[in-house]
């Protein structure tokens, strides 16, 4: 494979900043002898594929310079007599985010013709044409650090002609070849391992709106990062401190507000002063005509390096460089004065020890100092210490967030029929009214649940309308609820006449702002679409009860397990779409209870260990560069490595992954203390909650989490015939639970401490989710057990309850080994039952009645409950190679579904209705069932084996 393909790129900058190039390869071929023709490709970091015109599809999925993958495409179809042409659009980010690590730009390809005559092969080379896309704006805002840049198309500059054979590329460059395949970065290339997503094309439901509106006047951003970390382009927290300044020039008087777009997790703020007095956001402010010093001070934790200020003002506000007669740019950075390096390394603080303010120093000479500057001619005093930012990174009203939330409207029209013709598949379109102040007109549309994927617009319009597109997820009594740190959008600059464009950004939303902005005569809207798309495997979920909100609670559970299942497990569709570890186990295992994705849950699995490189704990996140370690999600994926054994019946993956294991447990014990405590420097988070749990020192569940590790990997090392490390780890898991008895347990409370910090002061809480921990990982000693097991099911008030589905998943297993079924129903119905109640379509990422996030995979545990614990069916052996039948023990009259199996699906229906106890399985051929036990002699079972 690629024995004939070089990664080839655009002559220049071989590590563009979001940049779009095309790339061409005619070639001419008899159709009549082609048996099949095969195209294999990648790119770094994103492409889209015609062949002929025809679209055919996306890739890469997630793949890291060690470990990147490549796509196969079968084209045969698309052939044509003579002349044919692959087209293909890369889209290089450039910088770091959540979902990939910077390198650099290039594309590989290789289409294999096989005929009667042979093989013919067409690798990328110099003989590919290739050209920037400057429809694609390269200055633009992120939606945010996690999804990176944000997407600003003009169709005015090229159309799609370039995708037909016809097309004259003749002034179009010769691709260089930056690297022959297997040669550095790429290395070699990996299969995908994984079932292409699926796609279908969703219709909006509804029009909730249509308003005139006036946008807020002035949003600027400023990019910061050249400023202040020359050549980064990495995703990691800046931690430091300076400032941001700025002439600001008011013509006349001005009254007005400054805010911030993002909080400083997603972008940079600070308290700002206008020449002697201190302001902080939102607060009112009185400017006097003529010319003011603004300074903004920084001094903190940033994962993002732009600054996006709204200036809200009744007049508009000019910017000019503080210091008099420098006219070469606007805002000028000063800094950064100290910075401290995140690093996941075990040692070092958490993000510098800034989330108990004793990294930086928030007293500073020079943040005193220039801070005292009241005028702009006491700011000249620091002319040498500023440094201009390039006024290419100072972009006006291209916060697409900003502009559609601080708004004013003009007009309110009502919904018709005829506005509502852009919902149906239809030749009318839906034609836009007028305006009465020459404003932007805005649509709001439903689209009736949370979907992921990319819009498709078709519009008539002129010249140089400009369409912005908005996403978000939750409405509340019909006002919009704006995803806060996410900006989540596009923009599509017109040219005229009617025309269809596709977005590349995927996007998360139920609902959907379109803002139609610069339009001079009448806008006609043919269609807006989502083109959904995600992993394949809806056809094999099916719940059904004689409960109606249990069954409304699953299929909300099934819809947000489905709409996070992309080229990984994601933890929403929306605000991130980021493979979190510990997020992983609880997707795999409500996957395998729906959609029964092996291959999808062992390339997930597969992928944490890569991150080795950045932290021998292994990031919390990959791929990516952020700096993050959550030692409960390492030992998560290390259950997780187990689990996908157990579902699957996979005899391949503990040799493959075991090496790994003993490495991250190796890394892990390197941590513990004179006391056999592992206390270490990291995010230890285990919920949603208040716990008293230090960032630095010793976790009580933790520690809990790593003796079960060490048990699991025991396990693995024997089933391997490794037997002195399977003793070793057996070792290790015992010495680690003693340390929990003999340190953590307070004999005079009665409970296990969350924690100890650094400085031997216990903690000051006592949590049910310590104690869940410990008793789902066998670490509650014999006497501690005898208190403790009882308070699980009713723990006392003044613990720290559960905050969050995600970790109710947790304690419904504790429940289930009690035998509490009818309890975790009942807990389901009350937590789950309040979203149903709020009309949600998906599940919560915390019971918080309207949270930020309105589709959280960590929270679909009913999926998993109800379907494993319902049904009736128990799993013997690895794989269900045997099942046990065991009715449950409910009140519920009767239950129907599906479980997916490696040999095939059992499909279960039982009921109790009438008297009658009747249960009915059909069950694939290569699947054992057990005797029927005696107890269940009052059950009429009816087994029906599928062959």
């Amino acid at each position: 494979m690629f024995e004939q393909a070089n990664w080839i790129w655009k002559s220049g900058d071989r590590r563009p900043i979001n940049e779009h190039i095309l790339f061409r390869k005619t070639f001419t071929y008899e159709t009549e002898a082609a048996n099949r023709a095969m195209l294999y490709i990648s790119a770094d970091t994103k492409y889209r594929l015609w062949v002929n015109g025809a679209e055919l599809g996306e890739g890469p999925i997630r793949s890291t310079a060690d470990h990147w993958y490549y796509d196969e495409f079968d084209i045969t179809h698309l052939l044509q007599p003579v002349t044919n042409v692959i087209a293909v659009k890369v889209w290089h980010y450039g910088h770091s985010n959540y979902q990939y690590i910077e390198n650099e730009a290039g594309l590989i390809a290789e289409l294999s013709l096989q005929g009667d005559e042979g093989i013919q092969v067409i690798g990328t080379d110099e003989t590919w044409f290739c050209c920037r896309h400057d429809g694609y704006d390269a200055d633009v805002v992120k939606r945010n650090v996690n999804l990176g840049w944000m997407e600003i198309y003009d169709a005015n500059v090229m159309g799609d002609q370039w995708l037909l054979p016809s097309y004259d590329d003749g002034s179009w460059a010769r691709s260089e070849v930056v690297a022959t395949y297997g040669g550095a970065p790429w290395g070699r290339l990996y299969p995908r391992v994984i079932e292409p997503l699926s796609t279908q094309i969703v219709r909006p439901k509804q029009m909730l709106a249509l308003s005139e509106i006036a946008p807020i006047r002035q949003v600027i951003s400023v990019n910061m990062r050249d400023n202040l970390y020359p050549g980064s382009r990495d995703a990691n927290a800046k931690i430091f401190s300076g400032f941001l300044a700025v002439r600001l020039v008011a013509e006349t008087e001005a009254k007005g507000r400054l805010t911030f777009a993002h909080s400083k997790w997603n972008g940079v703020q600070g308290r700002f002063k206008i020449d002697d007095r201190w302001y902080v956001h939102h607060d009112e402010i009185q400017l006097a005509a003529g010319e003011h010093l603004f300074m903004m001070e920084i001094c903190g934790v940033h994962n993002d390096l732009f600054c996006h200020m709204e200036f809200d003002f009744d007049s508009e506000l000019q910017f000019a460089h503080p210091i008099s007669g420098d006219q070469d740019a606007s805002f000028v950075t000063i800094g950064p004065f100290e910075t401290i390096e995140s690093v996941a390394d075990g040692f070092k603080p958490v993000y510098g020890g800034v989330e108990k303010r004793t990294g930086l120093n928030h007293e500073h000479a020079l943040l005193l100092e220039i801070g005292a500057c009241s005028t702009l001619k006491a700011f000249e005093a620091y002319h040498d210490m500023c440094k201009n930012v390039h006024s290419r990174h100072v972009l006006v009203n291209k916060m697409i967030y900003s502009l559609m939330m601080r708004k004013r409207f003009v007009k309110h029209y009502p919904i018709t029929n005829q506005l509502e013709r852009m919902l149906h598949d239809h030749l009318l379109p839906t034609v836009l009214p007028d305006t009465v102040e020459g404003g932007d007109l805005e649509i709001v549309l439903d689209f009736g649940k949370i979907y992921v994927g990319t819009i498709e617009l078709e519009v008539d319009a002129p010249q140089g309308t400009v369409i912005d597109v908005y996403g978000f997820e939750n409405r509340v009594n019909g006002v919009n609820a704006y995803t806060s740190g996410c900006n989540n959008s596009f923009r599509y600059i017109c040219r005229e006449g009617r025309q269809v464009f596709k977005s590349f950004t995927r996007m998360g939303f139920r609902y959907v702002i379109v803002a139609v902005r610069n339009a001079n005569t009448q806008i006609r809207i043919h269609r807006v679409q989502l083109n959904q798309s995600s992993y394949p495997g809806t056809d094999k979920a099916l719940f059904r009860c004689s409960d109606p909100l249990l069954n409304d609670i699953w299929e909300i559970s099934r819809h947000t397990s489905h709409m996070c299942m992309e080229d990984t497990f994601v933890d929403c569709p929306t605000y991130e779409q980021v493979f979190w570890v510990g997020d992983c186990r609880v997707s795999a295992l409500i996957n395998y209870q729906l959609f029964g994705s092996y291959e999808l849950v062992r390339h997930c699995l597969e992928m944490v260990p890569r991150s080795r490189s950045q932290s021998p704990l292994l990031l919390a996140l990959f791929p990516t560069d952020w700096q993050a370690a959550i030692p409960m999600w390492t030992f998560s994926w290390i259950i997780a490595c187990k689990e996908y054994v157990d579902y699957s019946g996979d005899p391949t993956f503990i040799e493959a992954i075991y090496p790994e294991i003993r490495i991250t447990l190796e890394a892990y014990r390197g941590f513990l203390n004179e006391d056999g405590l592992f206390d270490t420097s990291s995010w230890n988070m285990l919920d949603w909650a208040p716990i008293d749990i230090p960032s630095v020192g010793v976790v009580t569940a933790q520690q809990a989490q790593l003796a079960q590790c060490h048990r699991i990997a025991a396990e693995m090392a024997e089933s391997l015939g490794l037997r002195s490390e399977a003793g070793a780890h057996l070792h290790h898991a015992e010495q680690l639970k003693r340390a929990i008895d003999e340190h953590l347990w307070d004999d005079e409370a009665q409970v296990y401490l969350d924690g100890i910090h650094r400085n031997g002061k216990s903690s000051t809480t006592t949590s049910l989710q310590t104690h869940v921990l410990l008793y789902l990982a066998d670490c509650l000693g014999e006497r501690q057990a005898a208190v403790i097991e009882p308070q699980l099911l009713h723990p006392t008030k003044d613990w720290i309850q559960i905050g969050s589905p995600f970790f109710s998943f947790y304690l419904f297993e504790v429940w289930r080994r009690f035998g509490e079924l009818d309890r975790t129903l009942a807990q389901i119905k009350t937590d789950w039952g309040q979203m149903i109640r709020y009309g949600a379509t998906t599940t919560w990422e915390t019971f918080q009645v309207f949270p930020r996030s309105h589709a959280h995979a960590w929270s679909a545990a009913p999926a998993f409950v109800l379907g494993n614990q319902l049904l009736g069916i128990e799993k013997v052996e690895e794989g269900y190679r045997k099942i046990r039948i065991a009715p449950p023990v409910t009140e519920l009259l009767w239950a129907e579904g599906i479980v997916p199996t490696a040999y095939g699906r059992i499909d279960v229906s039982w009921s109790k209705e009438d008297g009658k106890r009747v249960m009915h399985v059909a069950v694939p051929v290569d699947i054992q069932v057990e005797a029927i036990q005696e107890q269940l002699a009052d059950w009429d079972i009816q087994i029906h084996v599928v062959r």
